[in-house]
């Protein structure tokens, strides 16, 4: 089912309502990283406008209360547009942070409800670092950067991580887990290559 988006401004006589099937935003902060927005095309471009400008909308799920989200000033935000075969508007908007894995205030990972978390992470994080790491190891870091307060959950109805990591970091954990013997290359074949 489809949750309500809408943005009002009752003093303006300002009020659109567009539609969304996944969103996702910082618990911190109700800052809005992703959104699927649907629509007339004036309500989207009128929702979009307000979350790119910081303001705040809500989201309604039938039978729950409603969530307050807003955009967030030290994000970027892109936005891919498409009109429906019906007519209505279909945007995305996307934190750069899903795009750009140089940013220095994380990365951000989707993680498909039957995808395992680690195995997200070490593909859409890890893999891309130049150090030298290997999948069966990242349930081991995983569980590091998250006891360190690197890798944390966002809200939504979509799952989203975000994780703070760079070469340095990764492979200080690595060394760390090597040393401590919970991480090892020994032996031949997959049964000894992995996490103890």
């Amino acid at each position: 089912m489809l949750d309500q988006v809408v943005f009002e401004e009752p003093w303006r006589g300002i009020k659109v309502v567009a539609y969304t099937d996944r969103y996702a935003y910082d618990p911190d902060d109700d800052s809005l990283i992703f959104m699927s927005l649907a629509g007339t095309e004036q309500a989207v471009k009128a929702i979009s406008s307000a979350i790119i400008g910081y303001r705040t909308v809500s989201i309604k799920a039938e039978g729950k209360k409603a969530i307050q989200v807003s955009g967030n000033s030290a994000a970027h935000v892109r936005v891919f547009s498409t009109k429906l075969p019906t007519g209505a508007l279909h945007q995305v908007l996307v934190d750069t942070r899903f795009l750009d894995g140089n940013d220095t205030r994380g990365r951000l990972a989707v993680c498909p409800q039957e995808k395992d978390l680690c195995a997200v992470v070490y593909s859409q994080v890890l893999a891309p670092l130049a150090s030298p790491l290997i999948p069966e190891w990242s349930p081991w870091i995983c569980g590091q950067l998250k006891t360190r307060g690197l890798m944390r959950d966002m809200a939504g109805t979509m799952r989203v991580v975000e994780v703070h990591v760079d070469e340095a970091t990764v492979d200080a954990i690595i060394s760390e887990g090597v040393r401590a013997r919970r991480i090892s290359l020994k032996g031949k074949g997959p049964r000894h290559v992995g996490f103890h």
